[in-house]
């Protein structure tokens, strides 16, 4: 028979089927029986309490000794470390074997390092089986930690493996190996002097340094002590803080707070690096002892030499000219100021001025005098007015007002109301006048008043300034300047004012 290449490939995959289909019955039964043998296997073997450093565990062992029932669950034994019953003793069922192992204990003590192999729970009970005694203010540390003499050992801690692999075997032996370090620092006594205060303790610290810090005494910038911070401590050492004094110090306008060992103030100085020069000083004195509190306050001495100038008025000196026409003024000479000079030596102290002294003072330039020549001519001049020719002797530019009896201040029943300077009733053609200017019953023209006669005064008349009387019913106000003039006859040359005032001023 013949088959094609399909019907052969379906016979082959048929029988491939079978085949995996037929081989399953026999791994489940292989598995089976082994799963049967292990249980069987560990059902047989011996029942054993193991007890490891204080920890129980119940197994099963074909071994027959307890050694090869220790190397079988992988823990490592030392000399010193105990087993009940011995190595060599056969195992038999419910028997119990305990395991106490040896602690390793690396003691750092006195400059020196131990190592102990022991049972001991407690720190102090290894300290005393390597002969240590520890005082009162020693400190104890174990592993970096502080603690005390009745500090626990830390448990020791073992997972027993059936059957340990070389990698979990190795583990175990070293976490057997690592050592508890148990470190014992010893107290040395010293005495602490604070300023007038002194302590006298026990202390574990390595430095100076370490020990103020750990008693909390703080330092300052510019405190001294001796020995100094980086300093091992030694037994019966003697520590003393010297502090600084605080001090204020006021220089160049700023005012600073200083802490200082200085003894004196020049130290101090020297201490803030500040320097006096010329004159400058100090308060107090550079050899004052310094305390605490003080001031210190530098001054700055400036000596300066200025020249001053000085201005000195030259003088004027009026002169009489009787060739020159009344009111008529001529310069004869120019006036100019002179100049004197002096040196003038100043002190500052901190830039304010204590002392002024004039070294030396001279006139550079003398002052020339002003000559004016003033007229004494009298010329008479004759002037047109609405009420006829008059002749006059001078003209003086004034400030005319004008006033009544009603305005002059006085009350109707006064006795003096209505009565000029010279006994006449107040009246138009009654002129008041400053009698330094014009003098009283001088006869005047003024335009657009008419002609009067200086015969009243007044108490805010005065220079250049006439005050015009009118009837109380006639009252006319003034307030202008004017030309008026001075008429026949005229004044004794003895009593005229050849120069006139110039106040008030005419603003123009």
């Amino acid at each position: 028979m013949q088959w094609s290449a399909a019907d052969q490939s379906r016979n082959v995959a048929g029988k491939r089927d079978w085949c995996l289909f037929d081989s399953r019955p026999t791994l489940l039964v292989t598995l089976v029986v082994v799963v049967a043998l292990g249980w069987f296997y560990a059902r047989t073997g011996t029942a054993v309490n193991l007890e490891i450093d204080g920890r129980l565990w119940r197994v099963r062992t074909h071994q027959g000794a307890v050694s090869a029932l220790l190397r079988e669950i992988g823990l490592p034994l030392r000399d010193e470390d105990v087993v009940v019953p011995a190595l060599a003793s056969a195992l038999y069922d419910g028997q119990t074997v305990t395991v106490r192992r040896a602690r390793q204990v690396l003691i750092d003590a006195d400059g020196g390092l131990l190592t102990r192999l022991t049972h001991s729970r407690t720190i102090g009970q290894v300290l005393m089986e390597a002969g240590l005694t520890v005082g009162a203010y020693d400190v104890i540390t174990m592993d970096g930690s502080a603690t005390a003499m009745d500090g626990q050992l830390p448990e020791r801690r073992w997972e027993p493996q059936r059957w340990p692999s070389v990698t979990n075997a190795a583990h175990s032996q070293r976490a057997a190996s690592l050592p508890v370090r148990v470190k014992v620092q010893r107290a040395v006594p010293l005495s602490i002097r604070d300023e007038s205060v002194e302590t006298t303790v026990y202390s574990v610290s390595r430095t100076v340094g370490e020990e103020l810090l750990k008693q909390g005494i703080v330092l300052y910038l510019g405190d001294r002590v001796q020995p100094m911070l980086g300093s091992l401590l030694t037994a019966g050492m003697n520590v003393e803080v010297e502090r600084a004094k605080v001090v204020d110090l006021r220089v160049d306008g700023e005012q600073m707070r200083l802490r200082t060992q200085a003894r004196d103030v020049a130290w101090l100085l020297t201490e803030a690096n500040v320097h006096l020069h010329g004159q400058d000083y100090v308060v107090p004195g550079p050899d004052t002892e310094v305390t605490p509190g003080m001031l210190v306050r530098v001054v700055r001495v400036l000596e300066d030499w200025v020249q001053e100038a000085e201005t000195i008025p030259y003088e004027t000196v009026w002169r009489s000219d009787s060739g020159l026409e009344l009111d008529q003024l001529r310069t004869d000479q120019t006036g100019t100021n002179g100049v004197r000079k002096r040196q003038v030596h100043f002190i500052y102290e901190d830039g304010v001025q204590k002392s002024r002294e004039v070294v030396e003072e001279w006139v550079e330039r003398q002052p020339t005098t002003k000559i004016i020549s003033y007229g004494t001519k009298v010329v008479i001049r004759e002037l047109e007015t609405p009420d006829g020719v008059v002749r006059y002797w001078r003209k003086i530019r004034v400030l005319a007002t004008s006033y009544s009896a009603a305005t002059s201040g006085k009350t109707r029943d006064h006795p003096e109301y209505g009565i000029t300077r010279l006994g006449w009733r107040a009246r138009k053609g009654i002129i008041a006048v400053d009698p330094k200017v014009i003098k009283l019953r001088t006869n005047m023209y003024v335009p657009g008043y008419g002609a009067g006669i200086a015969g009243d005064t007044g108490g805010m008349i005065k220079g250049r300034w006439i005050d015009l009387c009118y009837e109380e019913d006639d009252l006319i106000l003034w307030k202008k300047w004017l030309d008026v003039y001075l008429l026949e006859p005229v004044t004794p040359a003895a009593e005229i004012n050849y120069l006139l005032p110039d106040t008030p001023r005419e603003r123009r």
